[in-house]
Parts: structure tokens; C-alpha cells; sequence
């Protein structure tokens, strides 16, 4: 991130206050985003597990069928299976596949739900998790509307308000538990009815009504917008959130931005509106770019433009790059800003801008090596990839080298 489970562990210092005489230090005060990026990052963690199994039993649904057995890519496994071309162990693989594709989806569906349960649960404790969860459901699955058509009563499944939906509801539902367990005073003895019976019903209550009266109009209708306006927009609307969203994804590595960055995206990859490729390769790019230029520094410029101790850590970061983490471009930012964030954005942007003009396609929000196999054009990915990752490189060499010969920063790195 994805994507992403990658974000960047935050650090703080300073010396402590000393707490005088008998008054209790204040706790930090928190901004609201602040809160409820806490909230949702915990609602996001959650729901990665389930996204990481659907997105790996549906590659087996893709890999046996269309890699191992060569069926053609486009008709689907049933297809496959009733065209009397597959008997004995294969036809039973493509069952198999078969079971995949059902199954890993059916994981993926559970994504936003639990996603909505934790964050409500983040937010309101364990009572806040059911409503949560129903919420979730009835984002993706809207209940339906009933209205009069020629004369009669019809139902009408309305536009799902999915990933916003499920956000919105979360926050709502865990505030609101919040409230009433504080609220509402019982006896001891009234305890477990308070907790397993009357703050859930009213909350499941609220829930259902919520939903079906504010949240999914109101959000089905966002979507259907959204909708009109990528259709609209076309390829440019594709290449200018490949840019932006990229941009963001490289500018702080895990951080508020990035965090920001891989809501968006992951809200429109579950929604099946925008896939997540741009920024997946934006991850990777930054990681992978610095390493290759602690490997080609000298022989691009005839010397090492990093001190010492980066170039072990210059191989590191490309070994976790693979593993779909860019924690270990870090160091390189913060020992020059100037020259290295600005290095990142360039090339995430470029990377994955490329890889989209070249018909990379990924749906799946995970940017580690095993996930490879889930992308459409895999080579376009890479060469987006390799692509990002040289321009970084030579940005941040040449730039460095710049420095030396101006005399405005010195290396320490054993050159002969």
C-alpha cells in the first residue's frame, strides 16, 4: 500500500514533564483527524487479513485454469469445464479453481464488513462491534426500497454506498454506542442486559435505519457520480489520479499523507471504480530506487555519493521493497529531505503513471512479490516499476554528486 499494512511507525521524543505535588499530568490532546485516522487505520489493519486470504485463493482460481491448464483467458472455468476439452485430473483442478474463485471471494466480501466492525469497535468498544459489522454488510448489500411502480409495490436494490458507506456508519454507530454506555445507567445486576441485549438492539436499530433512509441514498447517489464523472473523464481521469494518487503514496513513506493516500485508493479498489496500481508501485518505487543508486553510484558518477553505513541499508531497503514495505527508504529521507523525497515522488509518479499507460492493471491492494501473479500485464508493471525506481536513482546520484562538487555536503564513504 498497499496498500496499505506498510505504514511508517511513528516516533516521538523530548523530555518528560514532571509531574509536581499531587495533580495528575493532562493526556494529550488530539486533533479530530488525528482520532479518527487512528480509528480507521485500525479498521483498515483488521480488514487486510481478509483481503490477503481472498486475494491469494483467487489467484489460485486464475493461476491453475489460465497458467497451468492454458485455458483460454476468455471464456470463464465452467466454460471451461463444460466444453468436454478437460477430463480426469484436470477437469478436477478446475474444480478446484472453481471452489477458489467462490470461496476467495466470498473472503472478499467480508472485507469492508469487518473493516466497519473494527473501526466502530476502535471507536465504541466490543458493543460497537455487531452494529458495525451490520453496517459494513449493508453497505455493500443494500437492503432494498420499496416503491410503487404501475400500480403496485416493487423493491428496488439501490446503488451500494460500499467503502463510504461503511466509513460513515462506523463512525456513526461507535460514537453513538459510546454515548448510550455512558448514558445509560443500570443496576449490577442489569449489567448484561445493558451489554448483550439493549445497547446492541438499539444500535442495530439505528443501523438499519441509518442506513436505509441517509447513508446508502446519499451514498449511492456519490457513487453513481463518481461513476459518471471517471467515465466521463476517460483516460486522463485514469492517468491524473494515477499521478495524484501516486504522489501522495511516496511524499512521507506511511505517513498522514500516505495514510490519506491509501484510504482513497483502497475505497475505489473495493468499489471496483479505479484499481490500486498506481499506488502500489509508488510503495516500491522508493525503496527499490535508493538501493539501485547505493549500487550504481559510482560507476554513473566515478564515486559513492552516500556515507558508509547506507550502502548495507541501501540493499535492505530493496529486500523489503519485495515484501511490499517502504520503511526501509526512511533513513534516506531523513538524512536529505531536499533531495530524496522530491526523488521519490518523481519516480513513484513516472512508475506509475507508465505502468497504467501500459495496460498494468491491479485490482488487488497488496504491492509484495507474491501478489504479482493477481496483476493484468505483469510486464507492464515491472518495467513501470524498473522504470521508477532508475529515475529515482539517478535523480538522487546525480543531485548528491552536485553537493560534493559544490563543496555543500561531504561523504564518508571509503573511496579510493
Amino acid at each position: 500500500m498497499a496498500v496499505t499494512k506498510r505504514s511508517a511507525v511513528n516516533g516521538g521524543g523530548g523530555k518528560p514533564k514532571l509531574n509536581i505535588g499531587n495533580k495528575a499530568p493532562e493526556p494529550e490532546k488530539k486533533g479530530v483527524w488525528a482520532e479518527l485516522s487512528k480509528h480507521i487505520m485500525t479498521g483498515i489493519s483488521n480488514m487486510i487479513p481478509f483481503l490477503i486470504m481472498g486475494g491469494l485463493i483467487l489467484a489460485f482460481s486464475q493461476l491453475i485454469p489460465y497458467v497451468i491448464l492454458g485455458v483460454d483467458p476468455s471464456i470463464g472455468i465452467i466454460d471451461a469445464m463444460n466444453s468436454g476439452n478437460y477430463t480426469g485430473s484436470a477437469l478436477g483442478w478446475l474444480k478446484f479453481a472453481n471452489l477458489a474463485a467462490e470461496f476467495g471471494g466470498t473472503l472478499f466480501g467480508f472485507a469492508i464488513p469487518m473493516f466497519a466492525a473494527f473501526m466502530a469497535n476502535s471507536i465504541g468498544g466490543k458493543m460497537a462491534f455487531p452494529a458495525g459489522f451490520i453496517g459494513g454488510l449493508v453497505a455493500t448489500k443494500p437492503t432494498s426500497i420499496l416503491a410503487i411502480a404501475d400500480g403496485k409495490w416493487v423493491a428496488n436494490t439501490p446503488v451500494a454506498s460500499t467503502f463510504l458507506g461503511a466509513t460513515i456508519i462506523a463512525i456513526a454507530v461507535g460514537y453513538f454506542v459510546k454515548w448510550l454506555n455512558k448514558t445509560i445507567k443500570v443496576s449490577h445486576n442489569m449489567l448484561a442486559f445493558k451489554s448483550t441485549f439493549l445497547i446492541p438492539i438499539i444500535a442495530a436499530i439505528s443501523v438499519m435505519l441509518g442506513m436505509q433512509y441517509v447513508i446508502t441514498p446519499l451514498g449511492g447517489l456519490l457513487n453513481s457520480w463518481i461513476k459518471m464523472a471517471l467515465g466521463a473523464a476517460g483516460a486522463a481521469g485514469s492517468y491524473g489520479y494515477a499521478i495524484a494518487i501516486a504522489a501522495a503514496t511516496a511524499i512521507d513513506l506511511g505517513g498522514p499523507i500516505n495514510k490519506a493516500a491509501g484510504f482513497v485508493a483502497l475505497s475505489f479498489t473495493t468499489e471496483k471504480l479505479l484499481p490500486i496500481t498506481a499506488r502500489c508501485i509508488a510503495i516500491v518505487v522508493p525503496s527499490i530506487g535508493l538501493g539501485l543508486a547505493t549500487l550504481i553510484d559510482k560507476y554513473v558518477v566515478g564515486r559513492h555519493v552516500f556515507d558508509r553505513q547506507f550502502y548495507p541499508q541501501g540493499k535492505t531497503a530493496m529486500f523489503l521493497a519485495f515484501m511490499g514495505i517502504s520503511e526501509g527508504s526512511i533513513p534516506f529521507a531523513l538524512e536529505k529531505p531536499s533531495i530524496t523525497v522530491p526523488a521519490y515522488m518523481i519516480g513513484a509518479i513516472v512508475g506509475g503513471t507508465s505502468a497504467v499507460a501500459m495496460g498494468a492493471v491491479q485490482w488487488f491492494p497488496e504491492s509484495a512479490i507474491w501478489a504479482w501473479p493477481l496483476i493484468s500485464n505483469i510486464g507492464a508493471y515491472i518495467a513501470g516499476i524498473a522504470i521508477g525506481s532508475l529515475i529515482t536513482a539517478l535523480i538522487v546520484i546525480f543531485a548528491r554528486n552536485n553537493l560534493i562538487k559544490k563543496g555543500k555536503m561531504e561523504v564518508d564513504s571509503n573511496d579510493d
